[in-house]
């Protein structure tokens, strides 16, 4: 679609540009899941009804952080000339990032996707990590390293979050009610929870967000989740 739309090269090349990034964090989302283990059919089977379930209610699920970056992504888009029915197609591809992490998860705890997702969701939105992480997704440093380290930090937020929820979901209830596991979680880190936050909102209002910045939030976030 892109190569055969009408629209200036410029335009193109941006939308190729993101389609590659967002194309990236999905095929790391299914090589770390199969973990060079699992044949392509197998997982398709395993894992297909739950990540189409996910990709469906995409939108529902999508926590207030993630959803700004995904509409600001596609006025960024159609500000380079791209058509808005092709941006909205393109930012779509970011907003399914960790479906298949999330689907996995759900079939592994035989809680349900769109509860799991939602448990995901309500982590990220206390802590701020559902901006960070894509913050860390849509970034694209010139510097190869940096590109490499950001890389990283978007797979390090998505991961972070879905070991704490294995965690959670091994607790009497957590079937019936993984969000407010979450909850419960937070309750009982109070203090912690909001001096994160306050480090993340402090990130939030910076007029430039770079790498290290990123580099340092996952490694309080990292501590914080392993409670």
């Amino acid at each position: 679609a892109i190569e055969a739309q009408n629209m200036t090269e410029s335009g193109r090349l941006a939308a190729f540009d993101r389609l590659a990034a967002a194309t990236g964090n999905l095929m790391s989302d299914v090589l770390r899941t199969a973990a060079g283990q699992v044949t392509p059919h197998r997982m398709i089977s395993n894992l297909g009804k739950g990540v189409s379930t996910l990709a469906k209610s995409s939108e529902k699920l999508l926590a207030q952080g993630a959803r700004h970056q995904s509409r600001a992504l596609e006025r960024s888009l159609i500000d380079d000339e791209v058509p808005p029915a092709l941006a909205a197609k393109v930012t779509t591809m970011f907003d399914l990032d960790g479906s298949v992490g999330l689907a996995h998860l759900a079939s592994e705890t035989g809680i349900g996707a769109v509860p799991m997702t939602r448990a995901f969701s309500e982590l990220g939105e206390r802590l701020g990590l559902d901006w960070a992480q894509s913050t860390a997704a849509m970034m694209s440093p010139s510097d190869v390293w940096e590109r490499l380290l950001v890389d990283g930090l978007a797979r390090d937020f998505q991961q972070m979050r879905l070991e704490l929820l294995r965690r959670l979901s091994k607790r009497k209830n957590a079937k019936a009610d993984m969000p407010k596991m979450v909850s419960k979680w937070a309750e009982s880190n109070t203090g912690a929870v909001e001096q994160f936050r306050t480090m993340v909102e402090r990130a939030q209002t910076h007029a430039q967000v770079t790498p290290a910045m990123l580099a340092q939030i996952a490694s309080n976030a990292r501590n914080l989740l392993a409670r």
